[in-house]
């Protein structure tokens, strides 16, 4: 809420008190004693409480007006006369303001959009994305993209989630498709050895390539690697049966004593692969240029990362390397922006293993988060966990420490107190805190946040009471998720900004 608003509610002077409310003591409401009733109707879903901010800005007449039609399509597609002229006007449309009107009947009224209907208005342009979220689209709206008018402009195609479409149907269009630059098949479990290949020979100009959760193995991916000579991005993430056998194959095609690298190569995504060092290692020393890599859920344990240096983004999310190999790792990486490291020692993210803290291997020594952080060592504002939230945290747009449970409120008064003044207030426009245990004490730590847009609370000990003034200070603050929140009414979870704008009415 601005001031300018508090000041217009209480008639120009300061906001009154609120009615006094001892933060920091949590009691259980009625509803949260545990009756065998209670449990049987608990709420299975998140309690994510969103509101819309006034706009700082006036949007264009282009958007307002494709707001407005996408609201409304469905009420014009009941009136015969004018849905034949809402056809002919579709035509006429600029093909990125087309893309723009698609996309936001997509939110609106995905079930309108059925087979003919996209074919003949929005199968044009420069870029195509179809989903599995369109219940219209279906096998010969995907065969219909290779006869385009355009095709041959198209340099953005992006299929996903299409699991009952066969890999002949994806080769038979991408075959047509001479100057596609991304490519995106997330999703498409069909996709396999034909779509790859006929892309490596047909589309030479791919820049991206997206074939997470594919069935493509291991070798079809030489010729992409081969012909693609500006291939920038490459995701093969969650396709079944890559290991390290499989992948042999590949390495046997590619010209490795020829000195053979891929320079162009910014980002990697390798996750859920079954691959140890002995593959991956040679894979990243043919990397040398890699900026974002995702090894998580994969068997590495000693990587030996590309010698440039450039990596900005690291994901080591569930993989059983030790805290002193990975200090050494993070070291010499000195432009480095997002590291993902949670359930370090549990190994493919198996829930048994993560489960397992004593498979764990880091602990307050290596301060990189998982289930050991804050149990071995000291409290207090030189705590690992403290000193990690006032010398990093605070500098973070996004930080998630979600899950450690030992990570207390006075862990978090680095945010509202940085060792220098001139360092300004966080910059966190994301804080996710579910399942720790931080209670209303942290409210005037969070309430430093200014920038705050996303605060995540499920199942931690904040109530009503630590959470009013937190919105009064944050006033970017949108969406607020406090599932099991159980210091908040279950009634009051998903509304809580509308709680919180009738307490300042009785305030």
């Amino acid at each position: 809420m601005s001031a300018r608003r508090k000041a217009e509610r209480s008639g120009g002077q300061p906001p009154a008190k609120r009615r006094r409310i001892d933060i920091g003591h949590w009691q259980p409401q009625d509803e949260d004693i545990a009756t065998a009733q209670a449990q049987t109707n608990v709420p299975s879903a998140a309690a994510l409480s969103e509101r819309s901010l006034p706009l700082d800005h006036v949007p264009t007449l282009s958007t307002i007006c494709t707001r407005v039609f996408a609201e409304n399509l469905q009420a014009l597609s009941k009136k015969e006369a004018i849905w034949e002229n809402v056809r002919l006007w579709l035509k006429e449309l600029p093909d990125a303001l087309s893309h723009k009107v698609f996309t936001a009947l997509r939110h609106t009224c995905p079930t309108l959009l059925q087979h003919g209907f996209i074919v003949a208005n929005f199968l044009r342009g420069d870029s195509v994305a179809l989903g599995d979220d369109l219940p219209g689209v279906n096998r010969s709206t995907i065969f219909a993209i290779g006869d385009m008018s355009t095709k041959d402009q198209l340099q953005t195609l992006e299929l996903t989630g299409f699991a009952k479409i066969p890999d002949a149907t994806f080769a038979t269009v991408v075959s047509k498709l001479p100057n596609l630059r991304k490519l995106n098949l997330r999703g498409c479990t069909k996709v396999g050895p034909e779509t790859v290949k006929t892309a490596a020979k047909h589309c030479q100009l791919l820049e991206v390539v997206n074939l997470n959760y594919t069935a493509v193995p291991p070798v079809s991916i030489a010729p992409l690697l081969l012909n693609c000579k500006q291939l920038a991005t490459l995701k093969v993430a969650g396709i079944p049966n890559w290991t390290d056998t499989t992948f042999s194959k590949l390495w046997t095609i590619l010209p490795i004593a020829d000195g053979f690298q891929l320079p162009n190569l910014r980002s990697l995504k390798l996750r859920q692969a079954a691959l140890s060092d002995a593959v991956l290692n040679p894979i990243l020393a043919i990397c040398p240029n890699l900026e974002r890599l995702d090894l998580s859920f994969t068997l590495v344990k000693r990587p030996v990362l590309p010698t440039g240096h450039l990596l900005e983004k690291i994901v080591l999310t569930s993989t059983k390397i030790s805290s002193s190999d990975l200090l050494a790792i993070l070291n010499p990486l000195t432009q480095l922006k997002v590291l993902a490291i949670g359930a370090m020692g549990g190994g493919q993210g198996l829930s048994a293993a993560i489960s397992n803290t004593s498979a764990m291997t880091l602990t307050d020594e290596t301060l990189l988060g998982n289930t050991k952080l804050g149990f071995t060592g000291r409290r207090g504002p030189d705590a690992a966990l403290a000193y990690f939230v006032r010398k990093v945290g605070r500098r973070c747009k996004h930080l998630n420490l979600a899950g450690i449970t030992s990570l207390r409120s006075s862990d978090l008064e680095g945010l509202a107190h940085p060792d220098g003044l001139d360092e300004g207030p966080p910059r966190l426009l994301h804080l996710n805190l579910n399942n720790t245990s931080v209670d209303d004490t942290a409210a005037p730590y969070i309430s430093a946040c200014g920038h705050l847009q996303t605060l995540e609370l499920a199942s931690t000990k904040f109530s009503s009471a630590g959470l009013f003034p937190i919105i009064d200070a944050c006033e970017r603050l949108v969406k607020l998720d406090l599932t099991s929140c159980r210091g908040v009414r279950v009634g009051d979870r998903r509304r809580f900004f509308e709680v919180w704008e009738e307490e300042w009415k009785h305030a």
